[in-house]
């Protein structure tokens, strides 16, 4: 299977009709999927462009049919464009492809061990350079957790992971994957291996639905715990913004507990844009673990856990200071 992209421009009176009706995309990616093109992206309104779409096909003939195919959407008449593949739009537009798999070995137990003799170099000697101190509140309420968890935090900067994991208790620490995005971490090959080796991270495309929460799940089912940022980016920090649904399905349909967390005071230690940390204070605050057995909706769910994660961002408390010893552990 090969990728292609198809761009197409749709006249006023197409667009208007489009709007009218908008299934009739779906209607046509559906026929795209009989002819056996995998749509894996669609999106509207990109520069002068009002559709682009990514496809996976098996042969030239059927992507050489993508573009007539689009056209086809009832009376919207479109300008199109022959499919291109997407290495050589990547060339034409000057960017770079990235990772979508997940480097499946990094869950063997020769990749744990060597995460774990490298920690002191790779993550504790830089919380200990840059938090000055790394402050945690709240890890007695962990005492009962031992089987996988998803642990959903604020997100405001590139520090969060490494506060986060090294705030961690080891036994979550050593089972726990951090969900990446997948434009951000896995455009340059060696950087893909070294996150996924040393920080466990996995790529997620953004906004890629169902198909993104696969392998989440997996590691779910095989008792590894996930970190990810249900904001979908990183924020000023202030007020936590809205939630979006993925870990409220990933616990419903998993039933494994999720371990809300607020992250403060990193932002200012490296502002989004900036690629040079300032040493400061930071903390880490934990949450009580949180079932979503008893909630009925994945909206009411995610608005159950942006609730405890906003009430956490104000909760006053003991703060105890993470020695550097502890921090390796």
């Amino acid at each position: 299977m090969e990728t292609f992209v198809v761009l197409a421009q749709l006249t006023t009176e197409g667009s208007k009709s489009l709007d009218r009706d908008p299934h009739r995309l779906d209607l046509v990616n559906a026929d795209l999927e009989r002819m056996g093109a995998h749509v894996i992206q669609q999106y509207g309104v990109l520069g002068e462009y009002d559709i682009i779409t990514f496809v996976e096909v098996k042969d030239n003939i059927t992507a050489a049919s993508i573009a007539t195919e689009i056209s086809s959407l009832g009376t919207a008449k479109l300008t199109t464009f022959p499919a291109i593949k997407f290495e050589r739009f990547a060339e034409l537009l000057n960017i770079q492809a990235y990772r979508t798999e997940p480097h499946t070995w990094q869950t063997q137990p020769w990749a744990r061990a060597l995460r774990w003799a490298a920690r002191p170099w790779v993550m504790t000697r830089h919380v200990n350079r840059i938090c000055r101190p790394l402050a945690v509140e709240g890890t007695e309420k962990l005492q009962d957790v031992r089987g996988p968890a998803i642990i959903i935090a604020n997100h405001t900067s590139h520090i969060d992971t490494l506060a986060l994991l090294a705030a961690l208790p080891a036994r979550l620490r050593e089972k726990a994957a951090v969900a990446a995005a997948a434009d951000r971490f896995y455009r340059m090959t060696m950087k893909s291996w070294w996150f996924s080796l040393f920080w466990n991270t996995y790529p997620v495309t953004r906004g890629g639905g169902k198909a993104a929460l696969d392998y989440t799940m997996s590691l779910l089912k095989r008792d590894w715990s996930i970190i990810i940022y249900p904001e979908g980016g990183r924020f000023k920090p202030g007020r936590v913004q809205k939630f979006r649904h993925g870990p409220t399905i990933m616990a419903m349909e998993a039933k494994v507990p999720v371990i809300p967390v607020y992250l403060d005071g990193l932002y200012k230690l490296m502002p989004r844009g900036e690629r040079a940390a300032r040493p400061g204070r930071a903390a880490v605050r934990f949450g009580h673990p949180l079932s979503l057995a008893d909630v009925t909706s994945v909206p009411d769910g995610t608005a159950h856990l942006e609730r405890a994660v906003r009430e956490l961002s104000i909760e006053p408390g003991a703060v105890e200071s993470i020695a550097p010893q502890a921090a390796a552990g």
